[in-house]
């Protein structure tokens, strides 16, 4: 049983790099299916002992365990069911980091995620363009959002594209493929669909990962990182004048920056708003927050006016904040500190440092550490860089 249990978790962790960028019901399914196997599989004794030698993922169960006692401080706690369903998914964390994976499935499950990617953009590019109708016309069970950019929304879609873009430029730069053209056409497509669409934090995420390899290489490599940063000036360029969604998510982003958080209609943006009021709220409670699941009433009765429908300030530090204190504030930062710290210690750490790196940008957006989507996408890319050997 055992060992048709770790059979089954070779082509389950694989085809969680298809299901990912394509439906969140079926990655559901197998996420359970995984954690069911991993019971199977047994040997506990060594599993716990992997647990409890990562700081990293005792600081992901100390975090759980601070909310859980942030039930008992604070007004209110309405959105406290909701808060413990996300943080119920950061367990999936130990799961894949004490299964055993063979390097055949690492490499496997890279190939399915960055060719789903792929394909996604694709896809995401033809209906764009109105060649192609959205896929709820075709599929029944994908929602017919008017957000949904292939198979997910479009500002989740563009993350992931970002992040497969990252990984190609990896397995390029260090030769670690056979297949340099195809990533080649990957990048390229990866870039179009990415800055063709809304969604700045997939946009913002591609130029970052961009300058710090063309930082990091132009003490190595100078013409190369000068060739990069030309060809990448130059797409920004050519994307700016050519496409009317990027160019007025620039122009919309500058006027607000330039303005104090003003829209060109004169309102308030409503990150701003967030960022004002709840630094308000936490220096009411600096050290142990307002407590679980408390920002969304809390916040709502201070904005009046306003069309509220968030439970989160969009930025994953001034919620954890808000909610825990500086307390909860500790203990994120000492998850992402230690997973950096781990991946210093990879023969490739500087490209396997860039996707905590990343992750912990991202949280500047938006509370990514609590959105499913992007939660798994993490935790399953952390696991293929942490468990890769390099050759």
């Amino acid at each position: 049983m055992s060992k048709l249990a770790i059979q089954l978790q070779q082509y389950l962790f694989i085809l969680l790099g298809v299901f990912i960028p394509t439906s969140i019901a079926i990655t559901n399914f197998i996420i359970v299916a995984i954690s069911f196997c991993w019971l199977l599989e047994g040997n506990f004794k060594v599993k716990f002992e992997l647990i409890k030698n990562s700081k990293w993922i005792m600081s992901i169960f100390a975090l759980i365990f601070l909310y859980a006692l942030g039930m008992f401080w604070g007004d209110v706690h309405l959105d406290a069911h909701w808060q413990f369903q996300r943080l119920a998914l950061l367990l999936v964390f130990p799961v894949l980091f004490t299964i055993q994976l063979n390097q055949s499935t690492i490499r496997h499950g890279v190939s399915a995620f960055l060719i789903t990617t792929f394909i996604s953009a694709c896809i995401a590019i033809l209906i764009n363009n109105n060649l192609l109708s959205p896929l709820s016309e075709y599929i029944v069970f994908i929602n017919p959002d008017p957000y949904t950019s292939a198979f997910i929304k479009y500002n989740y879609h563009n993350v992931l594209l970002a992040l497969s873009f990252g990984l190609c430029l990896y397995l390029i730069i260090e030769k670690k493929t056979e297949y340099k053209r195809v990533l080649v056409l990957f990048i390229i497509v990866y870039a179009v669909s990415i800055f063709t669409e809304l969604g700045r934090a997939g946009q913002v995420l591609f130029n970052l990962i961009s300058l710090f390899y063309i930082i990091y290489y132009s003490s190595k490599q100078i013409f190369k990182s000068v060739i990069f940063f030309i060809l990448l000036l130059g797409f920004q360029f050519l994307v700016y004048q050519t496409t009317n969604a990027y160019k007025q998510r620039v122009q919309a982003v500058s006027h607000i920056l330039q303005n104090n958080g003003e829209k060109p209609n004169k309102t308030k943006d409503i990150r701003y708003v967030f960022v004002e009021e709840s630094l308000n709220k936490i220096f009411e409670k600096p050290f142990l927050g307002h407590g679980t699941g408390s920002f969304g009433a809390t916040i709502t009765k201070q904005l009046q006016g306003y069309d509220y429908h968030h439970k989160t300030p969009h930025n994953q530090y001034l919620y954890v904040w808000f909610e825990l204190g500086v307390f909860g504030l500790f203990l994120l930062g000492r998850i992402f500190y230690y997973q950096i710290l781990e991946m210093l210690t990879k023969k490739d750490r500087i490209h396997m440092v860039l996707l905590p790196l990343s992750f912990i940008f991202l949280m500047l957006i938006d509370s990514y550490l609590f959105i499913f989507l992007l939660t798994i996408t993490y935790i399953y890319l952390y696991t293929v860089c942490s468990r890769y050997e390099s050759e």
